[in-house]
């Protein structure tokens, strides 16, 4: 179904590496692009150097490489509500979304995005939209990603008056939970506040995996149903 892919921030389950004996080791990626008349997905990578299953897939994959995934699947996107302007804060992990979401964004609703990011280049290749305001939160290349706080400093100090906004944001694991704790205590409500985990500091994708299927069966175990998981962090 090509409108599935078509939709904002939609995402894909990949199997990276099948170890013998062991569950398929699997990421989650965003769709940046999709193209209906192709059907050509089109996904971002980053590179790092460290020997990761991802890492490794990526450093053998070629043209013609098969791989097994589950998906799409949307994740939110921010909400756009009448006399309030839509704030979306992201690291670099995130770009691939907001990129979707920006190309995507309602004509005529007002927001500010925020991105803090090691890569100029990156945040300058996002889209530019009328009414969207763009803002690159550098960091420097001594400072490891997650270590700043920038983002939440920054939600704290432009979202002074939060009942003229929404959020959403998106990035390390444990700054997102202090954004969304203030902003809750500051009153924003469940659906107007977005935001999500996409990574933790010393803990790899495979670590967030298992304690999300921990999470999820004890879930079920309660006689909860999919619908009501919910993964933001």
């Amino acid at each position: 179904q090509p409108e599935a892919w078509g939709q904002p921030n939609v995402a894909v389950r990949i199997e990276v590496e099948c170890p013998p004996g062991e569950r398929p080791v699997s990421r989650v990626y965003t769709i940046r692009s999709f193209d209906a008349l192709t059907g050509l997905a089109e996904i971002d990578f980053v590179l790092h150097e460290d020997d990761s299953p991802a890492m490794r897939w990526l450093s053998a994959a070629r043209p013609g490489t098969q791989v097994f995934m589950t998906g799409p699947r949307q994740h939110f996107v921010p909400a756009h509500l009448p006399g309030r302007r839509a704030a979306v804060l992201a690291d670099e992990t995130a770009l691939p979304a907001v990129h979707t979401i920006l190309t995507a964004w309602p004509s005529g609703a007002p927001g500010t995005v925020w991105v803090e990011t090691g890569d100029a280049a990156a945040f300058a290749e996002l889209p530019k939209v009328n009414g969207v305001d763009l803002h690159l939160l550098s960091r420097h290349p001594d400072q490891p990603p997650g270590s700043t706080g920038h983002l939440f400093a920054t939600a704290r100090a432009a979202l002074s008056d939060p009942a003229g906004w929404t959020l959403w944001a998106a990035g390390d694991r444990q700054e997102m939970r202090d954004i969304r704790g203030h902003f809750r205590a500051a009153g924003m409500a469940r659906d107007d506040l977005r935001v999500f985990g996409y990574w933790k500091r010393g803990a790899s994708s495979s670590d967030l995996d298992r304690i999300r299927l921990s999470e999820y069966e004890a879930l079920r175990a309660a006689g909860g149903r999919l619908e009501q998981f919910r993964d933001e962090d």
